[in-house]
């Protein structure tokens, strides 16, 4: 496998209709961008990709631009590990050890921008988990800034619930805030807890707000552990597609304990 694969591979594959939110709830949306913008930000991470094989081994250092939520005052973030982790990768597309091909991801450096300010901020790597595919990093010095924590919901989300996703746009655009609205239309159980929802949110690794701006979850991608790869599922795959990897919100249950040996882990870095 071409390192240069690993971009498309990460793409989300399928695409479906977003809808917009319903027009009573525009003020409510508006309001929860506003509270809580301050708490995303812009990661600039290098990683050096490697792999290895019996003809061929190729070694190159990219920048990944992710986006990121601060979550409590001291400068916890919380984002996408996917291509941060070689075990994140592996899960996720269901790679072996004993690949031809292994691949490598080394995490180098980490800056942070907090809003659309120029100056760039080192951070640290603290925490992974694979089996989410989520990192957490540490910010070294927010220069006299002050962040809310992010509050997390008592329980987890039902059916039915109405969330936002909040992120930013690139550079180009002024890193400008902006909210993708969802809704919870189903829940599994297997391969983990995750609740489906009714749009393909891009956000990974990004927290999902009820309205009240509580954090029920976070936005991962999950692979179907088990079916056979020849069968077609006429509804599901028309609807999400075909990969085998598929959007849900981990729940906020299975979040807390996350962030809990994160802060841990941070309070004791160096």
């Amino acid at each position: 496998m071409r390192l240069l694969g690993l971009w498309t591979l990460y793409l989300p594959l399928v695409a479906w209709t977003q809808a917009a939110p319903p027009a009573d709830s525009s003020d409510a949306y508006r309001k929860l961008l506003t509270q809580l913008e301050p708490n995303i930000v812009t990661i600039q991470a290098v990683v050096r990709f490697e792999s290895k094989g019996e003809e061929q081994n190729e070694s190159a250092e990219r920048k990944i631009v992710l986006q990121g939520a601060v979550l409590t005052a001291d400068g916890l973030i919380m984002t996408s590990g996917v291509l941060l982790s070689s075990e994140s990768y592996k899960i996720l597309f269901g790679l072996e050890d004993d690949e031809e091909q292994p691949v490598t991801l080394t995490p180098q450096s980490f800056k942070v921008i907090f809003g659309s300010e120029p100056q760039e901020r080192e951070a640290q790597l603290v925490a992974t988990d694979s089996k989410l595919g989520l990192a957490f990093l540490k910010v070294k010095d927010l220069g006299g800034r002050t962040f809310k924590p992010l509050p997390l919901a008592a329980t987890d989300p039902a059916v039915g619930t109405e969330i936002a996703v909040l992120s930013r746009l690139p550079r180009g655009f002024d890193f400008a805030p902006y909210f993708t609205p969802a809704r919870i239309i189903g829940e599994i159980a297997k391969p983990r807890k995750a609740m489906l929802l009714d749009i393909n949110v891009r956000e990974l690794g990004l927290p999902a707000f009820n309205m009240n701006g509580e954090v029920v979850g976070v936005v991962v991608l999950v692979r179907q552990e088990t079916g056979d790869e020849e069968e077609f599922n006429f509804g599901f795959q028309s609807k999400f597609g075909g990969s085998g990897v598929t959007a849900f919100v981990a729940p906020v249950s299975a979040l807390k304990p996350l962030i809990e040996q994160a802060v841990q882990r941070a309070t004791s870095a160096p």
